[in-house]
């Protein structure tokens, strides 16, 4: 894809997956995803399996449906950061934005889907966004997405 924005609207709406990764098992409320008065238009909440269960984190993923024109504005990732952060802390764990709605916990924050991922935050850190796939296809991105596979090992033990 030529762009993060055709990635984001492959199927038709502006559609960014949030996933979070944590100890809370309560969801966050559609109202924590709005930011300087700006919401998504739609909130969509999916519990996902927590296999294996010996990690003891509940994974919820979020479909936020947003307006299409708004990927092009410049402050659009900002507001992207701001809700990794508050879904990082509310989860009492990880957030992270991905491409791809599937996972298996062994190959969350690795090398081979690295690329997938444009945005996380740790609970407690800083969040990232990446709007640009020449950063996404660096081996300073694998790195990164690695220690928050570090994060995830520490934090979650299997």
């Amino acid at each position: 894809m030529s762009s993060l924005k055709d990635a984001i609207t492959w199927s038709g709406p502006a559609v960014v997956l949030l996933f979070t990764l944590g100890r809370a098992e309560t969801p966050l409320d559609g109202a924590e995803f709005e930011l300087s008065g700006v919401r998504p238009e739609e909130v969509e909440r999916y519990e996902m399996s927590s296999e294996p269960r010996e990690r003891r984190a509940t994974v919820l993923e979020y479909d936020l449906t947003v307006a299409q024109e708004s990927l092009d504005d410049p402050e659009f990732p900002g507001r992207l950061r701001e809700c990794l952060r508050r879904a990082a802390a509310h989860a009492q764990g990880i957030a992270w934005l991905t491409f791809e709605g599937a996972f298996h916990f062994d190959h969350l924050f690795t090398d081979d889907i690295a690329r997938q991922v444009y945005g996380y935050c740790v609970a407690g850190g800083e969040p990232v966004v990446v709007w640009d796939h020449e950063t996404l296809r660096s081996e300073r991105w694998k790195r990164e997405i690695g220690n928050v596979r570090s994060a995830l090992d520490r934090d979650f033990p299997a």
